[in-house]
């Protein structure tokens, strides 16, 4: 087979093959083998997790960053929905206890955080600091994952 053949073939398989698997179609950004976003808050979920938080939380005793940049006192933050939307990678959220085994391992001790999730692992895309330093700023945080992916 001539060479050049050979290259003219293989060449436009590998920019397929990338673009395919390793790029955000809105964004271009390459993904790392990104395929979902996990953000993981630091309370639990159910009717009695969201008391205690609540609780917690107008006592001074307990805080969570992401739930700050997510969420205002009416729900969902505008400005998070459309960082969203932005983002061109499913992104979902889990309370401490909703996570699956593997999440529980890869997370337990730093929450909150937000996390990756490739074909066979997690990778931190935003961590406990990181996610106090965005300030409550929804923005912010979309800023900080845009350059991690």
């Amino acid at each position: 087979m001539d060479i050049t053949l050979s290259v003219s073939i293989i060449i436009p398989a590998l920019i397929y093959v990338i673009e395919r698997f390793f790029c955000n179609k809105k964004s271009g950004i390459i993904m790392s083998g990104i395929n979902k976003i996990i953000g993981v808050y630091h309370a639990d979920g159910g009717i009695l997790g969201e008391l205690k938080y609540m609780t917690g939380k107008f006592f001074g005793k307990t805080h969570c960053a992401l739930c700050d940049i997510t969420h205002g006192r009416t729900g969902k933050k505008d400005a998070w929905k459309q960082c969203e939307e932005n983002l061109g990678i499913p992104i979902k959220f889990v309370h401490l206890n909703e996570r699956n085994e593997e999440l529980l391992n890869y997370t337990n001790g730093n929450t909150p955080c937000i996390v990756g999730k490739t074909s066979t692992n997690y990778i931190m895309l935003a961590s406990k600091k990181e996610l106090e330093e965005c300030n409550t700023n929804a923005t912010a945080l979309a800023e900080l994952l845009e350059k991690k992916l």
